[in-house]
């Protein structure tokens, strides 16, 4: 089993015995730490038995994951190079013309999505506010001045963060960030007040006793932030949470496109890989190469005119 991936491979990569040295790059377009990045080195090591080669994690950070994503779209679509991408993150980049993206959904071939992680609006636990409703007042009270941190423009916690805003009535200060390792050390520093992750990525921070979880965005409360209720439930009907799936460049030959696609779907279905996604508090959520496909479709027709509306001069921060 652990090298059927590899059969259909040597008749398309003649030199195959260099390809398994060389191992296949997994590169992970945001910095260590974050639940991208914890996504994808708890599946490396399943994934290298399922392919029979090595796995090997490369973070590419960047322009909120643009750099790296624009690394998986350029490369050659020869099975040794795949990507670990977050959703809305990859969508919203290259549906805002001013970034000028090298790449769109065309640009990639999906193989797999693993996870949904809900999102969770967290303060320093030493914050003196203990519920949405408090945060709400402060920021009422103190327009444009309470430092909201995220990971990147127009990821899912943006998205939340705007969300909150336009139903609350109210206005943060904004402060994007390159993935989620430095918005945490930001609101763990002090430099911002408030921040929206997805839960997997602070769970650890919440049970250290580090951060304080306000709500949770999601339709029911979260078995790992126990006791924490839905935005929902404070009055505000808010739901948020990051995907990620793994992507190959387009053009992927179909036996290399089914040998990594099968070995995804098995290394996701392993015993030892659900339990280490339930230590680590990140719901797996696996759609195969089509259903992924579906999913992303759908979620560009339902953000494109959103985008265009945040794009509007003074829309969103």
């Amino acid at each position: 089993m652990q090298r059927r991936g590899l059969l259909a491979w040597p008749a398309l990569l003649p030199g195959i015995a260099h390809a398994q040295s060389a191992g296949l790059q997994l590169i992970v377009p945001y910095p260590p730490g974050g639940g991208n990045d914890i996504g994808a080195r708890a599946l490396a090591p399943l994934l290298e038995r399922e392919l029979g080669m090595p796995v090997v994690v490369l973070n590419r950070a960047g322009a909120a994951s643009q750099i790296g994503m624009t690394q998986i779209a350029r490369a050659l679509p020869d099975g040794r190079t795949i990507g670990y991408g977050l959703w809305p993150q990859t969508t919203t980049l290259y549906l805002d013309p001013a970034r000028q993206a090298q790449f769109t959904r065309a640009s990639f071939t999906p193989l797999a999505l693993h996870v949904t992680d809900p999102g969770a609006i967290v303060v320093r636990a030493d914050s003196p506010w203990r519920s949405l409703a408090d945060l709400v007042a402060a920021s009422r009270a103190r327009p444009d001045d309470v430092r909201m941190s995220d990971n990147g423009r127009f990821g899912h916690e943006h998205m939340a963060s705007i969300a909150l805003q336009r139903m609350a009535g109210l206005r943060f200060n904004q402060v994007h960030y390159q993935g989620a390792g430095p918005a945490i050390a930001a609101l763990l520093g002090g430099q911002t007040e408030v921040a929206i992750f997805a839960i997997g990525t602070v769970r650890a921070q919440t049970e250290q006793g580090a951060m304080r979880a306000l709500a949770i965005l999601s339709d029911s409360e979260s078995p790992h932030l126990p006791g924490i209720p839905t935005a929902a439930a404070q009055g505000f009907a808010i739901t948020a949470g990051s995907a990620r799936g793994f992507v190959a460049p387009a053009g992927l030959p179909p036996a290399i496109f089914q040998s990594l696609s099968a070995a995804l779907e098995r290394a996701i279905a392993a015993p030892e890989h659900a339990e280490r996604m339930r230590q680590l508090a990140i719901p797996i959520t696996y759609r195969n190469a089509e259903g992924f496909a579906r999913y992303w479709e759908a979620e560009e027709q339902a953000l494109t005119p959103l985008m265009a509306e945040l794009l509007r001069p003074g829309a969103a921060d």
